[in-house]
Order: C-alpha cells, then structure tokens, then sequence
C-alpha cells in the first residue's frame, strides 16, 4: 500500500524494527549470546521504540484524529505497546531467555505488520487531510537508526 507522505516517518520506523526483527531471529537461530540481544533490545528501546510508541499513542489517538471508528485498532496498539514495555522491563530487571527474545521479536513483528496494514490503511482512508497533515508534522522530528550498525554483531 502507497503510504501517506505524513506517516512514511512512522514507516521508516518501522522497517528498521522489522529489520531489527530479522537480526534476533538470526541470533536466536545461531544462540547467540543472550546479554548481547538484551542488550540490543534495550538499545533499540531507548533509541528509537520508546520515542515512537509515545507519538503514536499521542498523535494517533482516535481523538486527536477525529476517527472514532479507530478505537478498536488503537486499543489493539496500545495493548501490544503495554505488552513489549513489560518486555523491555523485564529483559531490564535480568531476565533473560531465548523464549523471551523470541516472544518479543515475534510481538514487534506482528504489531508492525498490524499498524502497517490495518491501521494505518483504516487512517488514510478515513482521516481528513487537515488532520493528516497535524499528524506528520508530530512525526517530523522521528528518525530510524539503522541497527545494523549495532557494535555486537550477534546475528553473524
């Protein structure tokens, strides 16, 4: 799907995340080191996840839009955005297993794939453009880290 030029920001993101996806699945299937993928997600956390699910649950609110018909979707979000921040939370407070990394790699995947396709598709269709033009300018400021240049390359 053509995306509007007002959530290619959002987009942007998102491949990186799935990008970062594809690297913890390689370092699962090679058992990597499980300190060097924490470390990683929590990396990709602090620089790019955090920032973006905040605009998101800010600026994407059904509200904000003036789209009460996304309530469903954004409540979909939001609990999947809750779901990963225990993750990272828990990852933070020592635990640490590949069913953990592989729970969240296959949780970030699935969100983007949703946002992606229903979401973002269900706003483009619906949203006035005034709004939609109010949403980008929210975006401007997000930027994608390519997380392949990570330091530990766990996935190799």
């Amino acid at each position: 799907m053509q995306r509007a030029e007002q959530l290619q920001k959002l987009s942007h993101q998102h491949h990186n995340g799935l990008m970062a996806v594809l690297l913890l699945k390689k370092g699962v299937e090679k058992q990597a080191d499980l300190s060097a993928m924490n470390d990683f997600i929590v990396d990709t956390w602090n620089n790019e996840l955090r920032n973006h699910f905040i605009k998101e649950e800010v600026f994407l609110h059904p509200h904000v839009l003036a789209l009460p018909g996304l309530m469903p979707l954004y409540e979909q979000m939001k609990a999947e955005h809750h779901t990963m921040r225990k993750m990272i939370n828990d990852i933070r407070s020592g635990a640490s297993s590949y069913e953990l990394v592989t729970s969240f790699y296959s949780l970030l995947e699935k969100h983007i794939r949703f946002e992606e396709r229903e979401m973002f598709g269900y706003i483009q269709e619906h949203i006035q453009e005034n709004e939609l033009a109010a949403a980008g300018r929210a975006f401007e400021s997000l930027t994608a880290k390519a997380c392949s240049d990570y330091p530990v390359k766990f996935w190799e």
